[in-house]
């Protein structure tokens, strides 16, 4: 059974729709859900949406309790399973989804989680830092040259550690068979992994990118970076050929 093509997205949906007591209609909010991950038990769905808040991504678990996966658990199981894990990461602080709300049915279970920040403001504890502006500013109050260079400077370390750290995910995810296609186009539906369970973790990473406000501020700088180099590279050429 494909659980995408079938009903479980309109029931995620739903659900999402009842537990943040949106007015959308499930049959349009639906397509415009993203499947993070799939088995025979059920699917995680993602969603950016408007909210009290303000802009914030969600993820929806959907479980068909009586089937099984691989390993031999339930859909029941897992549900409880992922309900108690998410419990125990919010009494403890650690890092991970947030749990908003959950519910059974007699054939399905759903859970909705989000960001710690997102749950935060939900709970009225904090607002969401506006994505306009860097919710911390390490450099502020120095010179401007110096505060650019500095950044400049933090930000080079900053991705080339990123870049290794995500080489060494591709290549783990690669050595379980996940990826299909490792030189495939990125965004290519053939290189898209067929079955992909996330970690803690690697759910709160993409909780964080699903939110468009996370890295607004970097893709501005570096588009300001590239923009710049590309018209500083394109002037030289000029000067040399003239």
């Amino acid at each position: 059974m494909d659980l995408h093509t079938d009903a479980q997205p309109l029931k995620a949906a739903a659900f999402l729709v009842q537990a943040l007591g949106l007015e959308d209609d499930p049959g349009v909010l639906a397509p415009e859900l993203v499947r993070v991950e799939r088995d025979t038990t059920g699917g995680v769905y993602a969603a950016e949406l408007a909210s009290s808040v303000g802009d914030a991504a969600f993820l929806v678990y959907i479980y068909a309790l009586a089937a099984r996966d691989t390993a031999g658990r339930t859909g029941r199981e897992r549900f409880d399973a992922d309900l108690a894990t998410l419990r125990t990461a919010a009494e403890r602080n650690a890092p991970g989804p947030r749990l908003v709300a959950h519910a059974l049915t007699d054939a399905d279970g759903f859970l909705l989680a989000t960001t710690p920040a997102t749950y935060r403001a939900l709970a009225g504890d904090a607002p969401l830092p506006s994505p306009q502006a860097p919710a911390t500013a390490p450099h502020a109050g120095g010179a401007p040259a110096a505060t650019r260079g500095a950044a400049a400077e933090e930000l080079l370390r900053l991705l080339r550690a990123a870049d290794a750290e995500a080489t060494a995910w591709l290549a783990a995810v690669a050595a379980e068979g996940s990826v299909q296609a490792a030189d495939a186009r990125i965004g290519d539906d053939a290189a898209a992994p067929a079955s992909l369970s996330f970690s803690a973790e690697e759910t709160e990473l993409a909780l964080f990118l699903l939110d468009e406000g996370s890295i607004r501020n970097l893709l501005r700088a570096l588009n300001v970076f590239l923009t710049a180099a590309r018209e500083q590279a394109a002037s030289a050429g000029g000067e040399t050929t003239t």
